[in-house]
């Protein structure tokens, strides 16, 4: 994989041999029903898996970086998969969104290039050795994060109603946020002691 070149907007997907890009709905993050590209080849690496979260983020001078959210979590979810890069040419259509680097589209979108990833984990470790993205490793991660962390999945088990469910979801969310878990737990008896 060579630097991101001009004018080329880049999608990671596990799905190998897509000859053109069809808009979708991501399942639990509400987005309607689009194509999502991104200019930035680190960002694209991350969606090589389909996952529950992405915890990735910019910084205020622009570095994206990784945080793991629990321990090893990066190897976890990316190591051993395989997935491929799709390049595809940038078109007036595709409107940028908040969320820096990404682009979407409603309609369409023809496959230029396709590359193989056959490890997700270490092309996404390549690219924290070039310095494209930063890595935050679990034990690296301020008292501070953590505790926003923990507020964060709490939210997340609550508005997505995983207390009584048994899904993936659920599980995972259960298996790697057992604090989060039982803040979850503890607010729903809250609200339903409440008169």
């Amino acid at each position: 994989m060579s630097g991101e070149r001009e004018n080329c907007l880049y999608h990671v997907s596990p799905t190998a041999g897509l000859r053109e890009l069809q808009p979708s709905v991501t399942q639990y993050f509400g987005k309607p029903r689009q194509v999502c590209l991104t200019a930035s080849l680190p960002m694209a690496l991350m969606y090589g898996v389909k996952h529950f979260e992405y915890t990735y983020g910019y910084t205020r001078s622009g570095q994206i970086y990784y945080e793991e959210y629990f321990p090893d979590a990066l190897a976890e979810i990316y190591r051993g998969k395989k997935a491929s890069l799709y390049r595809c040419a940038f078109r007036p259509d595709m409107t940028a969104t908040a969320i820096p680097n990404e682009y979407v589209t409603p309609r369409a979108v023809t496959v230029l290039e396709e590359t193989p990833i056959p490890d997700v984990y270490e092309a996404l470790l390549e690219q924290g050795r070039l310095g494209r993205l930063k890595i935050v490793r679990y034990s690296e991660m301020t008292a501070e994060s953590l505790a926003w962390v923990e507020a964060a999945e709490t939210v997340t088990i609550l508005e997505h109603g995983l207390l009584h469910e048994d899904g993936a979801f659920a599980r995972y969310m259960r298996e790697k946020y057992p604090r989060s878990w039982e803040q979850a737990q503890a607010r729903e008896k809250e609200r339903e002691a409440q008169p």
